[in-house]
């Protein structure tokens, strides 16, 4: 490891430090909601007791202890009335409507979670069905999936799983409160972005010119996803409000810019194929150097990005493929609209998600060729008089 690198490295902690403390938000300007917004309302856990089939038009309420659900008449027997017992205190009872876009169906013994609502004028209670909790089941898979992780990656797959939790980490810590507090979404998820991928590259592939060489491509790529980002969502003028979410999110914290926050999203959500690209096009030139020292930087830069041009195909259906499935059922929803297929894709709902996944896209293909070049620059040429393999030069070829 040599000066340069070590300065190199120690420049880009300093700055994306320095970046994180100027964003850093204060706990006092963190625009938070309570848990559950009425008044004497909480979520609690029960154990279902019993569930008995009724029709919708039975789901009244009973001593202030049932839920109003949703009613029709018309449908015999498509509700749920669930006794359930609370952990200390007097059972519960609430009617699930099986006819509306949420069946539920309970089991007897089962655990779901409710929530309380206390009425003002009797002071008694009524409950809803909020969910079923799964953080056991959710922890399980957690752990299998990092098993595995482990069990094929061994050492590298542990510091894999070390750098995601730091990911998660920053954005928990950071990037959330940070714009919640009102700071620049772009600048933050930026930041984020660039330390993220600092401590991840270095943390998993070690500290060398070839991981530096990789960090540097990611930047460029996450640098141009945020200026095209910015630039492309106003030239189209979205709102950044596509869906009932985006609209509850901008009444609980007014003021908060969604156009930058959408530009956040683009930046965020292809750090995960921006990494994998950027690695394997440093990596394929170290390879290629190794097998043949003595090809010219020219000639090496054109086999990697041969490489590259394949990769870059399959990079971009999963990213493709990836908002698609995510989008899914929105999808679906929009497809049954009364609407010409041009003005659907040019909404601003499926539009938001186009623009994603291009502007995504466009940072992942331009940052290949600027790793290729910087790793192409980096890689060590051999010293006077060394020689390749025999077979290095016929290698080089093939990649050629």
């Amino acid at each position: 490891m040599n000066v340069v690198l070590v300065a190199i490295i120690a420049t880009l902690l300093l700055g994306t430090s320095l970046a994180a403390a100027a964003l850093w938000p204060d706990s006092e300007q963190v625009q938070v909601r309570d848990r559950v917004d009425p008044a004497g309302s909480e979520i609690l856990t029960v154990r279902v007791t019993d569930v008995t089939p009724i029709a919708c038009s039975q789901g009244a309420p009973e001593a202030a202890e049932t839920q109003a659900a949703p009613t029709d008449p018309a449908a015999e027997g498509g509700c749920l009335r669930v006794r359930a017992s609370l952990p200390v205190g007097k059972p519960v009872t609430f009617t699930l409507d099986h006819t509306n876009s949420h069946p539920v169906t309970p089991r007897e013994g089962d655990q779901v979670r409710v929530i309380t609502s206390s009425s003002a004028e009797s002071g008694s209670a009524n409950y809803y069905f909020y969910d079923y909790p799964r953080s056991g089941k959710m922890l399980t898979i957690a752990v299998v999936f990092a098993l595995i992780v482990i069990f094929v990656g061994r050492w590298r797959g542990a510091l894999s799983l070390v750098g995601v939790a730091t990911a998660v980490a920053v954005l928990v810590l950071f990037v959330l409160p940070a714009v919640l507090a009102g700071k620049p979404p772009i600048l933050v998820a930026v930041t984020a972005s660039v330390g993220i991928m600092t401590v991840v590259l270095y943390l998993a592939h070690g500290i060398s010119h070839r991981t530096t060489a990789a960090l540097f491509g990611a930047m460029f790529g996450i640098v141009f996803t945020a200026v095209a980002g910015f630039g492309v969502t106003r030239w189209l003028r979205f709102s950044g409000i596509a869906s009932t979410e985006d609209a509850s999110l901008l009444m609980s914290v007014p003021g908060l810019n969604m156009n930058d926050l959408l530009t956040a999203t683009i930046v965020i959500a292809g750090l995960g194929v921006l990494n994998d690209i950027t690695v394997a096009q440093a990596s394929a030139v170290w390879e290629m150097r190794e097998l043949n020292p003595q090809a010219s930087k020219r000639r090496l830069y054109q086999a990697a990005m041969r490489i590259g041009r394949d990769h870059i195909a399959s990079s971009i259906y999963t990213l493709v493929f990836a908002y698609a499935g995510a989008m899914l059922g929105v999808l679906l929803l929009i497809y049954t609209y009364p609407r010409d297929l041009i003005d659907l894709i040019t909404s601003e709902q499926i539009g938001q998600e186009i623009v994603r996944t291009l502007i995504g896209a466009a940072g992942l293909v331009l940052s290949m060729p600027v790793t290729t070049a910087l790793a192409v620059l980096f890689a060590r040429e051999p010293e006077a008089g060394g020689a390749p393999a025999a077979d290095a030069d016929s290698a080089l070829q093939r990649a050629s």
